[in-house]
């Protein structure tokens, strides 16, 4: 009597082999997109971040260009006059870092005095986004009404 041998099958060596392999494999892609996978989020945030406080400065100039060209005294108390003080107004939230009149002497940057008709015709805002340290600055000049 012969025995029957069938090559059709793998044996059960040759089964484990190919399950340790797949699943050392499977370890090293899961940790790759995984990885891969959870931070590819902090850049949109980031990016999100960085978008609020150029919509703030972007809504503070388009009301100085709708309604303080001729008064920056108005738009200084408007924006927040302290310096280094948190804001939640119309404009939204944000840190104001410089909301000063200034005015340019030998090339360099100096604070004028409120009311200085010569050279406080200039207003100087610098605002933070309080949650990621970003800075904007504006210079806004004020305008006079021609005849």
């Amino acid at each position: 009597m012969k025995l029957k041998t069938d090559n059709l099958g793998f044996t059960l060596i040759e089964l484990i082999v190919v399950i340790v392999v797949a699943s050392i494999f499977a370890a090293m892609m899961v940790q790759f997109v995984y990885t891969s996978g959870v931070k590819s989020t902090a850049p949109i945030f980031v990016l999100d971040k960085s978008l609020k406080i150029d919509e703030i400065l972007e809504s503070i100039t388009s009301d100085y260009l709708q309604n303080y060209t001729l008064d920056l005294n108005l738009l200084q108390t408007r924006i927040g006059k302290r310096e280094g003080s948190d804001q939640n107004n119309g404009y939204g939230v944000y840190r104001v870092i410089h909301n000063r009149f200034i005015k340019f002497v030998a090339k360099s940057e100096k604070v004028s005095p409120q009311g200085d008709s010569e050279n406080g015709n200039l207003l100087k805002v610098t605002i933070e986004s309080i949650n990621s340290k970003e800075r904007l600055t504006a210079i806004y000049h004020k305008q006079y009404n021609r005849l």
